[in-house]
């Protein structure tokens, strides 16, 4: 029930993102509407499909066939905490050069989406053994949810304000 929750929350945040980025004044912002909307595509077949189950288990076989499962936290290191550490390098240095002025504009979009990134990192963390410690000490398992709820919140939150914002309908003064 609550995946199904999810999947729709994330299905209607990328449908009004790419509304608004329909609705926006300029190219730029377009951009960066489409873009998140792609990202929350994404993010909506990751939850409906449960792909990381399909990779976690398509990466065991590979290791078993390899003969390094039984050496395996190297990888897991890497594919759990080096990349996303390096894949928030480089969306970091993307907002701070390219999307700055978009987020500046849109606070509330930037507040859903470090709330999802944050979420994502998390839950991403888990498939590194040692982590496990750690995140059952601040009982993430308790609050998972409640994260990736309020940044979805937020993300819808920043189009629907774009839309009214924006609407081509709506004179400016």
């Amino acid at each position: 029930m609550a995946r199904a929750f999810l999947v729709a929350g994330y299905a209607a945040a990328a449908w009004l993102w790419w509304r608004a980025g329909a609705r926006t004044r300029t190219s730029a912002d377009s951009f960066f509407w489409r873009l998140g909307a792609v990202l929350l595509s994404l993010l909506a077949i990751n939850k409906l499909f449960n792909l990381r189950l399909l990779f976690e288990a398509g990466i065991r076989a590979i290791a078993k066939a390899g003969h390094w499962y039984d050496r395996r936290q190297p990888v897991q290191f890497a594919l759990a905490v080096l990349l996303p550490l390096a894949l928030a390098g480089v969306t970091t240095i993307f907002a701070a050069t390219k999307g700055r002025n978009f987020l500046r504009r849109h606070l509330s979009a930037l507040a859903g989406w470090i709330l999802l990134l944050l979420y994502l990192s998390l839950r991403q963390s888990q498939e590194w053994k040692p982590a496990l410690a750690w995140l059952n000490a601040i009982d993430y398992l308790d609050w998972r949810m409640a994260l990736e709820v309020a940044g979805i919140a937020l993300v819808i939150f920043s189009a629907l304000r774009n839309s009214t914002k924006y609407s081509p309908n709506r004179k400016t003064p």
